[in-house]
């Protein structure tokens, strides 16, 4: 009797056992074409209760390995590095289980075990360039988080719910209503769950910021053609704001049929007009649209067979607002790769802005900007920290031309699971201050003018201090010129530019005027032993005097050569003199008046009278010695070599201010200095 009991107890066993592995098999079943569809929260559900029955070491490997997939769709890279760490344990042969845990733990910070897991990943595919790719993320990580740019981010807690809120756009004008997208509950009866992400289906929400900077309590977008059972949202305005650009993503009968992209106009009553664009098969899902300022080329995100391997950003065009759209672009393979790029927005100048999950970022999506070069070849740029996090950071918008607009966001510190975040690049404090000197003494000179001239039309006037100071502020990507004058004295000027400037800095700049009361000498005019041709050396030093010319453009001079003391008088004087007219034979051929200039020639019949610079040359010349040459037969040889240089000079004096240029004279000067 025992004997009988025992066979129907194990028959028993073995028939539950058949009926549990084919419901196993169903499960499964159902988990893998679930996953398939792109239905990942239904897809986890099944693969869940497959591991609460599963007992062998590498089907649990398995089962670990799709439930951290699963949680990587959807975004969770906590849970998802739960389960890849599992996999591992459990010995998972995945070939991308390395890869897509380094993935996991970059997205959560731990950078040093994300390095460990993609350099296991390089030598398990060494010739998969992805590994690179990532352990090149993983110093870009911590390199931007130790130096983040000047951006300003702020989360908005006005926006936000404990759900998904993302996508947003601006919807006015003055920028103070805003779309966005979210998975709250419409109401407190909504109970529709979408299988894909496990959450409320996305609806448009619209916010204001009201006259005193509040924001309004975000309401549901209510039009008619707004109200589906589907996913709605990413949506894009044109210039005017009186098209919008969005996605919907149908399903039927708990299908996933994938997302296209649909159109509307405002008009008296609201939003109508629906239109799904005819842009790509109906079997290809897009999305992320985001039109150009003229209105004529649509930008989006589609996964289709022509791309380079996940999702890439598309264009089409049309001739006119109400002609058809043309055949989808690729943007190419600078923008584009083997990963996703999403989220495409263009700005009014043609910068394009997406994000990817495999270019080198911080981790998950990073925001990228994109620029044409001179030769219409994209060049990609990271936007760093703070606008990129560890984790995805996606959709931004721009506030016109201004550098400010809002993004999302999942990183840490959220109110929900996607957030919204504003973004601002403070305006750089950039000054230039010193003070005005007198050239040779080089004490202050209070009460004189400075005019502050800009290449973008700036013109600002000020007074020198008391102590000779002065100070203005600059803008960014801006040429100038600040120009110093005094009565009694030659103006000058200095040239700043803040095109390369990224950072907050102040010019220091002083600004020395020459008195006019006293000759002014041209230092580094050198001839050759008895000769008076310029060399090259001659006319680089001429610099100083044609910028003078140029700075002051009313005065008359009278160049004058000097000679030392060695050689005959006489041909000493004629000597001079034919320098000094030699200069100014320079100065016709640079189209300069003749008229401006005297030549005069005063040979050895001037020494130089010691001053305090000249004094601190040697201790034998002491302040207000003439150096005569009685005076410098006494001196040791060196000395009398350094003498002797000091008397050979040219130097002008100003004869008067009053000069007004001749017209053809000036038009020289003007298509000289326009050809620069």
């Amino acid at each position: 009797m025992r004997k009988v009991q025992k066979i129907h107890i194990i028959s028993f066993i073995l028939a539950f056992a058949l009926v549990s592995c084919a419901s196993q098999k169903k499960i499964l079943r159902k988990a893998e074409a679930s996953f398939e569809n792109g239905e990942y929260f239904a897809a986890l559900s099944f693969y869940e209760r497959l591991l609460e029955s599963e007992d062998s070491r590498s089907g649990k490997a398995e089962l670990y390995y799709s439930v951290a997939e699963c949680y990587r769709h959807l975004n969770n890279s906590r849970r998802a590095e739960t389960f890849y760490r599992r996999a591992q344990s459990s010995r998972s042969r995945e070939k991308m289980l390395q890869y897509w845990y380094g993935q996991a733990l970059l997205q959560n910070g731990k950078i040093s075990d994300a390095i460990a897991a993609f350099e296991l990943f390089k030598q398990q595919n060494p010739r998969d360039p992805r590994a690179d790719n990532a352990l090149e993320s993983c110093s870009l990580a911590v390199a931007w988080k130790d130096n983040p740019t000047r951006y300003k981010v702020e989360l908005i807690k006005a926006f936000g719910s404990r759900e998904h809120d993302f996508a947003p756009a601006y919807a006015s004008g003055d920028f103070t209503t805003i779309f966005f997208t979210s998975s709250r509950p419409r109401d407190e009866k909504s109970v529709d769950v979408n299988p894909v992400s496990g959450m409320n289906y996305t609806d448009l929400y619209e916010i204001r910021n009201d006259r005193r900077g509040r924001w309004t309590e975000p309401l549901l977008v209510t039009d008619t053609i707004f109200q589906s059972n589907f996913d709605d949202g990413t949506p894009a305005f044109n210039a005017a704001k009186t098209e919008i650009f969005f996605t919907r993503c149908l399903q039927e009968d708990g299908k996933n049929l994938g997302c296209q992209i649909y159109s509307a106009r405002l008009k008296a009553g609201g939003w109508s007009d629906l239109t799904k664009l005819k842009i790509v098969p109906d079997s290809v899902s897009v999305g992320h649209p985001s039109i150009s300022a003229d209105g004529l080329t649509l930008y989006f995100a589609a996964r289709m067979k022509e791309g380079f391997g996940g999702a890439d950003i598309w264009k089409v065009e049309r001739t006119s607002e109400s002609a058809e759209w043309g055949n989808p672009i690729n943007l190419g393979d600078v923008i584009n790769t083997p990963g996703d790029e999403l989220f495409p927005f263009i700005r009014e100048d043609g910068t394009l802005f997406f994000s990817s999950d495999y270019h080198p970022g911080m981790g998950g999506l990073d925001i990228f900007r994109a620029v044409k070069d001179n030769l219409g070849v994209w060049k990609i740029y990271n936007m760093q920290s703070p606008v990129n996090s560890n984790q995805d950071d996606y959709a931004i918008t721009f506030q016109g031309s201004r550098e400010a607009g809002l993004f999302s966001s999942n990183r840490r510190g959220g109110r929900g699971i996607d957030n919204i975040y504003s973004f601002e690049l403070p305006e750089l404090e950039i000054y230039v201050e010193g003070k005005i000197l007198d050239a040779s003494t080089k004490r202050p000179i209070a009460e004189a003018e400075i005019t502050l001239i800009g290449s973008d039309g700036t013109l600002q006037n000020t007074k020198s201090k008391l102590d000779g100071s002065y100070t203005f502020r600059l803008s960014q990507y801006t040429d100038y010129i600040v120009v110093g004058s005094y009565q009694g004295y030659l103006k000058n000027k200095v040239q700043i530019t803040t095109n390369n400037i990224s950072d907050n800095k102040t010019f220091e700049e002083n600004v020395e005027l020459l008195t006019m009361s006293k000759p002014i000498e041209i230092p580094n005019i050198l001839y050759e032993s008895g000769q008076w041709t310029l060399n090259d050396e001659s006319k680089r030093a001429l610099e100083l005097l044609t910028k003078l010319l140029e700075d002051n453009p009313n005065i008359t001079i009278e160049l004058g050569a000097h000679t030392d003391m060695i050689g005959d008088d006489a041909a000493n004087m004629l000597l001079s003199k034919r320098r000094a007219q030699a200069i100014v034979a320079y100065l016709e051929e640079r189209s300069y008046d003749p008229e401006r200039f005297v030549a005069k020639g005063y040979g050895e019949s001037i020494p130089v009278v010691v001053t305090d610079e000249i004094a601190r040359l040697d201790t034998a010349f002491v302040v207000g010695q003439s150096l005569t040459s009685e005076f410098i037969k006494n001196l040791p040889k060196e000395t009398q070599e350094i003498a002797n240089q000091i008397n050979r000079r040219t130097e002008i004096k100003i004869l008067s201010t009053d000069y007004i240029p001749r017209p053809e004279f000036f038009l020289k000067l003007k298509q000289k200095f326009s050809s620069r």
